[in-house]
């Protein structure tokens, strides 16, 4: 498989402090990788290395197949996009000045692109009215937008749903997946939401003071979800003796509510619980969510 990042036992340090312990992780070509973790976990240091705005206490990395000491990873680094916290753009200006200026910066002979890129990110009809008027999800697409005018292969989105109303949720998700799926681009996505991230990542990293703990594709991840039958009742004690003497798996979820992991007939359920006086509600299928496998995996807050 080939990778545009791949580190190798990569360590760094503020002092005493370890912020990335040996850390290993690979984000394979193509990828929509989903960097979850705690806040203080590492993802932002880790982002900085990638960047080049830091560099490493020990170990190494590999950048598009270029090691970080090489002579031509600055060269390399041209072909990465990045929108980290906020985007990085001129309030004062409107969108296509903003693109003018990004291409300027870096140097490129043209601006033939930056009308195909307002197009692309759907701020084509916005004129020239200043980048400071629009919403914040207009100004994530301009974010965008302007880590896309070098033509990057990588671009790193630090919490690029941040904020947002669901309308821009939506919006900022479906550019994403398109640039990825016709462009090919390969995305790091750090972010807290979760389930937004379930949405459109094919591949997963859990962080975790400073070290990887679990690398997994999406594919996987829906495998190792585990699936579990929720059952309401009208008392939760009563049914929790049941799956007690039968030696079934469950979680409470609340005054009313199992989640069962074992198969059993309703029909031998409702049987077993009519003996103690339990009445069942209902049941149905119900699948962990990433939320949930997150905790499971990390423990603690979703604070991610």
């Amino acid at each position: 498989m080939e990778y545009v990042f791949k580190t190798n036992d990569l360590c760094k340090k503020y002092g005493s402090f370890s912020a990335l312990t040996d850390l290993n992780m690979e984000i394979p070509k193509g990828a929509i990788y989903g960097f979850v973790g705690k806040n203080g976990a590492g993802k932002t240091t880790l982002i900085r290395l990638l960047c080049g705005l830091q560099s490493p206490t020990s170990g190494s990395f590999e950048l598009m197949g270029v090691a970080n000491d090489s002579k031509n990873i600055s060269k390399v680094r041209r072909r990465l996009g990045a929108v980290v916290e906020a985007p990085a753009i001129y309030k004062e200006l409107s969108a296509r000045s903003n693109l003018i200026q990004q291409c300027l910066m870096l140097g490129l002979p043209d601006y033939s692109r930056v009308d195909e890129l307002l197009e692309l990110v759907g701020l084509s009809n916005t004129g020239n009215k200043k980048a400071r008027k629009f919403s914040l999800g207009m100004r994530q697409r301009l974010g965008l937008a302007v880590a896309l005018c070098g033509d990057p292969d990588f671009i790193i989105l630090d919490e690029p749903t941040n904020g947002l109303d669901p309308q821009g949720i939506i919006e900022i998700r479906e550019l994403i997946i398109k640039l990825n799926r016709e462009k090919g681009i390969t995305f790091l996505i750090s972010s807290h939401i979760l389930d937004e991230l379930a949405r459109m990542a094919t591949h997963y990293g859990f962080i975790d003071k400073g070290k990887i703990v679990r690398q997994m594709s999406a594919e996987e991840l829906r495998k190792e979800c585990r699936k579990s039958v929720r059952i309401k009742v009208n008392d939760t004690s009563l049914l929790v003796k049941v799956l007690e003497e039968k030696e079934l798996e469950y979680k409470v979820i609340d005054d009313s509510s199992v989640d069962m992991f074992a198969e059993i007939t309703f029909s031998e359920l409702a049987k077993e619980c009519e003996k103690v006086g339990c009445t069942i509600i209902s049941m149905e299928e119900h699948e962990e969510s990433l939320e949930a496998f997150y905790l499971s995996l990390l423990g603690g807050s979703t604070n991610a």
